[in-house]
Formats: structure tokens, sequence, C-alpha cells
């Protein structure tokens, strides 16, 4: 079974499929992907009646290339979420950030 992302051929089967009332498994046979991978893009764009492979692909094309957060700020707030169930020791002390690059997640 290929992976990588769906093309947009793929998503108008889907769409074409739901319409028809195919089940997830046989649109999934029809593409030669896993039944897992239609489902999962089926419900992530609008559930079986809600889907429309057009507004589907742009959703897929911008979530691709969103921005992630630096590594620095994703550490910073998970340990500020974590500090205060912990007891603060000399290990959780000593590794911190250095100060010089502020604040790790801005509010």
């Amino acid at each position: 079974m290929p992976g990588g992302r769906l093309t947009q051929q793929e998503r108008q089967q889907i769409a074409l499929g739901l319409a028809d009332g195919l089940a997830y498994a046989e649109i999934a046979r029809r593409l030669d992907r896993p039944t897992s991978t239609i489902t999962r893009e089926v419900m992530r764009n609008g559930g079986p009646t809600g889907y429309r492979a057009d507004l589907a692909h742009r959703a897929t094309e911008r979530r691709a290339h969103r921005r992630r957060r630096t590594a620095p700020a994703r550490r910073g707030c998970l340990r500020r979420s974590t500090a205060a169930t912990r007891r603060p020791s000399a290990s959780t002390r000593s590794c911190s950030p250095p100060s010089s690059w502020g604040p790790a997640c801005p509010r």
C-alpha cells in the first residue's frame, strides 16, 4: 500500500465513494490505501456528510505548511506545566535555558 499524502484525485474518489454510499473499507480497497487513512481523512474534514474534496485538499496544504514553534519554546511550556507538580531539585534548576532566550511561552 502506498504511503504519503493523499492526492487531489484520491480525495475526489473519496468524495464520490461517500456520495455513492460506499463503506470506508471499500473506498480504501479501491484506492489501495489503509481503511484508517480514509477514516481519518473523512473525519478530519467534515465527516461523511460534509466531506468536500477541494476543501479537504486546501486544509491539508495549510496544515502541512504551518510553522512550528522552536524547540526551546516547547520545552519551556512543558517545564512550566510540570514544575507545579514536582518539587524543585538541583537537577531541574540546572537545566533551565539561558535567560538570554527570553520568555519560553509568551501569553
